[in-house]
């Protein structure tokens, strides 16, 4: 099977981002709890709050009202009804140090929002 050079680059990109989430304190690669197929995830405590799609889109789980700051982004597709989870294209680096902030914020608003705030 051949794979096409913008497969290839969209892998490579999925791989930076990979490597640029490691770097992040608090934040563990795993499997999604979401959906039917094994996805890979990554977690803050026990809390999920990122997880790929595909090889060039994340989906992170970021507060509704923290997602309006970047309202208009054509990198973020937000979901049709009010939603924590926003998706992010990345191809570029300046994507995935996008993908990696928002990453970042979701693991800190995740730890700030205790249960009986849920």
């Amino acid at each position: 099977m051949r794979v096409s050079a913008e497969q290839a680059v969209s892998a490579d990109a999925s791989e930076r981002l990979r490597a640029r989430l490691a770097q992040l304190k608090g934040v563990i690669e795993t499997t999604s709890r979401f959906g039917r197929e094994l996805r890979l995830a990554w977690r803050a405590g026990s809390r999920e709050i990122a997880h790929l799609h595909s090889v060039d889109v994340i989906d992170i789980r970021l507060p509704a009202t923290l997602q309006r700051q970047w309202r208009g982004d054509v990198r973020l597709t937000p979901r049709p009804r009010r939603s924590d989870w926003i998706e992010c294209r990345f191809h570029s680096h300046d994507d995935i140090e996008f993908a990696a902030m928002l990453v970042g914020i979701a693991a800190a608003s995740g730890k700030s929002v205790s249960r009986a705030q849920r």
